[in-house]
């Protein structure tokens, strides 16, 4: 007889089907593309020794100037074929391990050549996602390693459930941490900081549009207080299965507005990370269901 786990086993420890994360994978990898892409057109100039560069750490490691120094642009369009690579290699689960640590170190490396000088809880989430899905077996379906291993695109393995519960324990804090530092700060106390947010720098059209309406400062602070109490609830609410949706689809709606209104598009990878939230075992159901016999119930079993 099998005996049943205790509810804090269950929650950290227990064996699931790969399929959340493996989905949270693919959408990564995808996501990472399009980004890196955005840089393309401009590699020479930000991070070659032929543009402006801000090194971080060459004055202070001087002899590791040879890795710390902005290359030439030849050597610069290399590095980021190779980085990107790496990203086709995390959304198709091929050489995943290899292509993992590819993007977390050539991230890191671009990081201190230019951009160090924006980090924000972007670089931090995005940081702590790839080191997570490193060990967390996010290949054992829908990807080409596990084609290798099975002779099939769609067989699973199990896996354990604790990389998903950190990643998604740090979506909560996220958005709690956000809603919470908006209660406190002097700034976020009326609705004056969105009002001009959105004719500054970081406005879009549809936000300069908004700002011409006939409306008052008290209209923002409605829509400022309504955000930072909704922030809360729904962070706490999505861990609840029957206030799960609703949860998600006022995140995902905020997250796109931001984007929108603001041109913060960096935060939308969150979005199909929510899948997370649901029980593994229903989203390999789905799957099921809509893929049928593609995608069997049973983990394959493999021999040696």
């Amino acid at each position: 007889m099998k005996q049943k786990m205790h509810p804090w086993d269950s929650f950290w420890h227990r064996s699931v089907p790969p399929h959340a994360l493996a989905f949270t994978r693919i959408a990564l990898g995808l996501y990472l593309l399009v980004y890196a892409g955005l840089y393309l057109p401009h590699l020479g100039m930000l991070f070659s020794n032929e543009g402006l560069v801000m090194p971080l750490y060459l004055d202070r490691f001087p002899a590791f100037s040879f890795f710390l120094s902005p290359p030439s642009p030849p050597v610069v369009h290399i590095i980021y074929a190779l980085y990107m690579l790496c990203m086709v290699g995390i959304t198709l689960g091929f050489w995943f391990h290899l292509s993992t640590f590819g993007t977390l170190l050539g991230s890191l490396y671009i990081w201190q050549l230019q951009l160090h000088g924006f980090a924000t809880s972007y670089n931090r989430i995005l940081l702590l996602c790839l080191i997570v899905i490193f060990f967390s077996g996010a290949h054992r379906t829908f990807s080409l390693d596990q084609r290798k291993r099975s002779g099939s695109f769609f067989d699973w393995e199990p896996i354990s459930i604790l990389p998903q519960r950190l990643i998604t324990l740090q979506i909560t804090a996220t958005f709690l941490g956000v809603a919470l530092q908006k209660l406190w700060l002097p700034h976020w106390q009326s609705g004056e900081i969105l009002a001009y947010s959105y004719i500054s720098r970081w406005a879009t059209p549809v936000a300069r549009w908004y700002a011409q309406l006939p409306l008052t400062l008290r209209h923002y602070d409605s829509v400022v207080w309504v955000v930072k109490i909704l922030e809360i609830l729904c962070a706490v609410t999505i861990w609840i299965p029957r206030l799960r949706i609703v949860s998600i689809l006022f995140l995902s709606s905020f997250l796109v507005l931001v984007g929108v209104m603001l041109s913060i598009w960096w935060f939308v990878f969150i979005i199909p990370a929510f899948v997370m939230f649901y029980r593994p075992e229903d989203v390999l159901l789905w799957f099921h269901k809509q893929w049928g016999d593609r995608i069997s119930k049973d983990p394959v079993k493999l021999t040696k």
